[in-house]
């Protein structure tokens, strides 16, 4: 998740706790604690119990359909949308400060009913799921209806269900903090304050306006490309997995860094996933352990471009007889080797690129004349779509992680007015969905400091080597 994604759930914990100045909110205080009844001390503690998962699924639930139908509608990220995501945080910001009547206000409550028909948790519960859904009761804050606005701008599903985690989190904690002592001196204390002074409300809303504020600075603020951060130099061809990157030296050898220490290993283009390493070696691919490195088993491969493995495949690609090949083998749970098979062929000039594998998925690049292809293939179940089809720039290297992968392009400028000098290539590294569109620059070569190479992704920065014609490195950026 991005560094926006974690503010927008940070902000939707207290923009969830003001939704306690509802006329719910305070039902639920005296509902929930049994007050006027203190025998049943227990049944109020079961009923807290309940309530706070039931919050958290209906605020997932919100949230995270939401954010599933952006992305659905108009694919995840890209720039414009984290530009239009800020606008609306500030629009939100803005209003909550002045104090601005909430409109559209939902006026419905919760019902009445399912307190005497069902048992207490059971009720609780549900009346949970209510208040963590957002909308279907009474609004109190600018924030809702922006967070919402936000989750569907920005289709990333995870970070919808963070969100909607977070706020639903925050409209519970009220209840569960005043309910058990609803009937004593400090919870009628407490309650009555809530209700008869606006003033603490005002500032609840106040509070949403920081919140909101500081998510529209990042959310503006990731629409450039990142800082890169050089993190291995030299180095060449990165593949990361639980937070261990490996890399191939100058020399050829492999190399792997958990931890912040590197540790060579024993054999050269090294890839990494989940729980398993692949090295080539002595024309042999191994299968190792991430860990350990303990062998597990090994496929004869020679003339081999490119090395991908994750927990149920090792993928590579070969050239044989005018073609490229991608060839496969399903792993078994202990990392033993299938037959190996072929998924896909390229026959010359067109070539096949660095395959990457997120669990049972593959990417892959197709350059041929006039146009470059990243395929995904998904192994086992066969079949295979173009991600994204390119004919005015140049796309290499391809990298998947979930929904997403990451590329880089090079798109060549118009001619300069020098006709013997070539014109200069732009070159990035983008983040798309597997959908291909709205995308977001990562990041930006500079001109003239070399050419972006092969690409790996975890789950919150991108890395991308940058051949330099001396020594190449690996720079790290955020996504």
């Amino acid at each position: 998740m991005s560094t926006a994604g974690i503010v927008l759930v940070i902000a939707a914990l207290p923009i969830g706790l003001t939704g306690a100045w509802s006329p719910c909110g305070f039902s639920m205080v005296e509902t929930i604690g049994l007050r006027g009844d203190p025998t049943r001390r227990r049944t109020a503690l079961a009923a807290c119990a309940t309530f706070a998962p039931g919050a958290a699924v209906g605020g997932i639930c919100t949230f995270g359909a939401l954010a599933l139908a952006g992305s659905a509608v108009h694919g995840a990220g890209g720039r414009a949308s984290y530009v239009i995501a800020g606008c609306i945080a500030i629009a939100a910001a803005l209003l909550e400060a002045r104090g601005t009547r909430i409109v559209p206000q939902v006026r419905r409550q919760l019902p009445e009913g399912w307190r005497w028909s069902l048992p207490l948790p059971v009720a609780s519960a549900l009346y949970g799921v209510l208040l963590g859904l957002g909308f279907t009761t009474f609004v109190l804050s600018f924030g809702v209806w922006a967070l919402a606005a936000i989750s569907f701008a920005l289709g990333d599903p995870l970070a919808g269900a963070a969100i909607g985690l977070s706020f639903g989190i925050g409209r519970a904690i009220p209840i569960l903090a005043l309910a058990p002592i609803a009937d004593r001196p400090r919870g009628i204390r407490i309650t009555a304050m809530m209700a008869e002074r606006p003033a603490l409300y005002r500032t609840a809303r106040f509070g949403d306006a920081l919140a909101m504020g500081a998510a529209a600075v990042f959310l503006i603020g990731s629409t450039g490309a990142s800082a890169a951060h050089v993190v291995a130099r030299p180095g060449a061809d990165p593949s990361v997995s639980d937070g261990a990157l490996v890399f191939q030296r100058a020399d050829g050898s492999g190399a792997i860094v958990r931890g912040g220490k590197a540790k060579k290993l024993p054999g050269s283009q090294p890839a990494i996933g989940g729980r398993f390493l692949a090295v080539r070696r002595k024309g042999h691919i191994d299968i190792r352990n991430a860990r350990t490195l303990r062998r597990h088993g090994s496929v004869a491969a020679t003339r081999v471009g490119g090395v991908a493995i994750s927990n149920r495949w090792l993928v590579f690609t070969k050239s044989h007889s005018g073609e490229d090949l991608v060839e496969a083998a399903r792993l078994s749970h202990a990392g033993k080797p299938g037959p190996v098979k072929t998924v896909a062929d390229t026959r010359h000039p067109s070539r096949a690129g660095h395959p990457s594998l997120d669990g049972a998925h593959l990417v892959y690049t197709v350059a041929g004349p006039g146009r470059d292809r990243i395929m995904l293939r998904s192994l086992g179940k066969g079949g295979a779509r173009v991600v994204l089809n390119a004919t005015r720039s140049w796309v290499t290297s391809p990298s998947i992680l979930g929904s997403h992968i990451v590329f880089d392009q090079s798109i060549r400028r118009r001619q300069s007015a020098q006709l013997d000098t070539p014109p200069p290539l732009d070159q990035e590294l983008v983040l798309s969905n597997l959908r291909g569109g709205h995308r977001s620059v990562l990041y930006r070569l500079p001109e003239g400091q070399g050419r972006l190479w092969s690409t790996a992704m975890g789950p919150n920065s991108a890395y991308v080597t940058v051949l330099q014609g001396g020594p190449d490195k690996i720079v790290r950026v955020n996504r």
